[in-house]
């Protein structure tokens, strides 16, 4: 979505970065700027800045930084879209498309009904589970161990026996049936077209969305009667592949992982044990989508899937899943078909934790799913299973090659030497030897990117700072020499009515970052044009040095004619004549 500079403007002036942050961390004045504690992550000594007179915070200690929409994207862990989406709200502000399109006018104003008769809802349900008709709904979640803090934690409720509870509750307080077909509350029946509540003699689990909307319903049967679970389908407000449960609690958390769980149970079981980072997929596969949902907060996942075999292949399909979104990836077994509430229930978090040390990865689970398929008490099956296992194994990396060979020759007892042989006849292993040319490219040393980036960033200040030492750094051709996203900002510096703030609310979160460390040390700068040139000048001179090297290398090679060999001499002579 191409949102105006105007409307950003706008937006940003109305969501003052320091009122927003303040609402989330106490801010301290010393100096010109404001100081506390990051939010983003856990540290004992203030290094979280905000600038009130640009509009920008930094973190000295993570190097989160930006304006108060990356901030929000930080805290909240939103899109880019999404932050601006809640500002836009808190500012009462309509989005750009929805200024003059009455229709869309519409939609959103028909879809905050639907978001307000779930609330509703989830507090009637709520109320009948702690009052006097609740005592079935209060028995059941006894029998579960849901005490009253865990029911108001996670807003549990009761569905009652009959047919029209809820209908007659909610359209007394004025929300039409449509409204409450559309949100999945009520149900009509396609041959009698009898309408009547979704939910009865249930326990209820609401799901918040991550901005605490409640979204829809889980609801259990009190007894072993099926289905055991009836969820709410898709709505205008509510698509399963799109959300998880329990992630809206991860709300401001500090994460190292999230572990996920298939039902409401396991997510609150675990949080009662003490393990309170768990989400659940509600009632479905893992998709795609909840994949890359997760990737927005951790970059590490554990599955911690029930023990039975519905579970161990359900597993398997989300091993695959999250890890083709770039996450790492590692599974907890639960032993004796337990689930992860039973489990907790009988262990405790300090058993956990121990199933949690030693959780499999992506790789090493697969094999151990293999190894279940077959007798391995039996020559045979262990025969099959070690065929079978080097395939796989065989279609690795060399590394992760000699890693599971080994725990094949365990549990199989045949020989590593056997196993790699038979690994290098499967179908993964190409009987043509690997060749390796050897490149002329070599990549720049850590000490190497540091000064450079140091250079680009200071002469990059220089250029915010005063206009003169842009103007300078303009006639010079320093646009040459700068890589994103500092040359982006370079061509807009001089734009008419440019905002170094409203620029960087527009950037993704690693640019916003890298941006907004340009202010960092601005106050300290003296004589930038002059700081300009000089970082120009070094950083040319470094391309040169750069460009030299790899010529030198190139030169090394001993496949080279003659004609290239004499070419390549002469560009050297010419660059080390140069430089004197």
């Amino acid at each position: 979505m191409a949102l105006p500079q105007e409307w950003m403007d706008e937006l940003l002036s109305k969501n003052e970065i320091t009122e927003v942050i303040s609402s989330y961390v106490a801010l301290k004045p010393k100096g010109r700027k404001l100081w506390a504690c990051c939010p983003l992550h856990g540290e004992k000594t203030p290094s979280f800045s905000v600038s009130p007179d640009k509009q920008l915070f930094y973190c000295f200690g993570c190097h989160a930084g930006g304006t108060v929409i990356q901030f929000i994207m930080d805290m909240e862990h939103l899109t880019f879209i999404e932050a601006v989406k809640l500002l836009a709200e808190r500012a009462h502000m309509e989005l750009p498309e929805e200024r003059n399109d009455r229709e869309l006018q519409r939609l959103r104003a028909y879809r905050e009904r639907l978001y307000a008769a779930n609330k509703a809802a989830a507090r009637f349900y709520c109320e009948q589970l702690l009052g006097p008709d609740g005592q079935p709904g209060r028995d059941y979640a006894q029998k579960r161990g849901l005490v009253k803090d865990i029911i108001l934690r996670f807003g549990i409720g009761y569905a009652p026996e009959g047919w029209d509870n809820l209908m007659r509750h909610l359209e007394g307080q004025g929300f039409s049936e449509k409204e409450l077909l559309d949100a999945g509350l009520l149900v009509k029946n396609p041959t009698s077209g009898r309408v009547y509540d979704a939910y009865r003699n249930r326990l209820i689990y609401p799901i918040q969305g991550i901005n605490g909307q409640v979204l829809g319903f889980g609801g259990r049967v009190l007894d072993d009667s099926k289905p055991k679970y009836i969820n709410t389908g898709d709505t205008p407000v509510y698509n399963k592949r799109n959300n998880l449960y329990g992630l809206y609690m991860q709300k401001g958390a500090k994460l190292a992982d999230l572990i996920m769980v298939e039902g409401y149970m396991d997510v609150i079981g675990l949080y009662k044990a003490g393990v309170t980072n768990a989400v659940a997929s509600l009632g479905t596969a893992l998709t795609e989508q909840q994949a890359r949902l997760l990737k927005r907060y951790v970059d590490t996942v554990y599955i911690a899937y029930d023990g039975d075999a519905a579970g161990q292949n359900a597993t398997i399909r989300g091993l695959e899943i999250l890890s083709h979104e770039g996450l790492a990836v590692r599974v907890i077994v639960f032993p004796d078909d337990l689930d992860p509430d039973e489990y907790v229930q009988i262990y405790g978090k300090s058993g956990f934790d121990a199933l949690k040390s030693n959780a499999y990865t992506l790789n090493a689970f697969k094999l151990e799913a293999m190894a279940r398929a077959y007798d391995l008490n039996d020559e045979n099956g262990r025969e099959q299973f070690a065929l079978k296992a080097c395939t796989f194994v065989g279609t690795l990396q060399p590394v992760e090659q000699e890693r599971y060979y080994k725990l094949i020759a365990q549990k199989t007892g045949y020989e590593i030497d056997s196993l790699q042989e038979q690994g290098k006849r499967g179908e993964g292993y190409s009987q043509k030897p690997m060749v390796f040319r050897r490149g002329t490219y070599r990549r720049p040393s850590a000490q190497e990117e540091d000064q450079k980036e140091l250079l680009l960033r200071t002469m990059l200040t220089s250029a915010v700072k005063d206009k003169n030492a842009l103007a300078a750094l303009k006639a010079a051709g320093a646009e040459e020499v700068l890589s994103e996203p500092y040359g982006s900002l370079f061509r807009a510096l001089d734009q008419p009515g440019f905002s170094f703030a409203a620029y960087v609310g527009a950037q993704e979160r690693q640019e916003a970052e890298k941006l907004t460390a340009l202010i960092r040390d601005e106050q300290n700068m003296v004589e930038p044009e002059k700081t300009a040139m000089d970082c120009l000048k070094r950083l040319q001179q470094l391309e040169q040095e750069e460009k030299l090297s790899e010529l030198q290398r190139e030169l090394k090679r001993t496949d080279l004619g003659e004609g290239e060999r004499a070419a390549l001499l002469k560009q050297i002579a010419d660059m080390i004549r140069a430089k004197r």
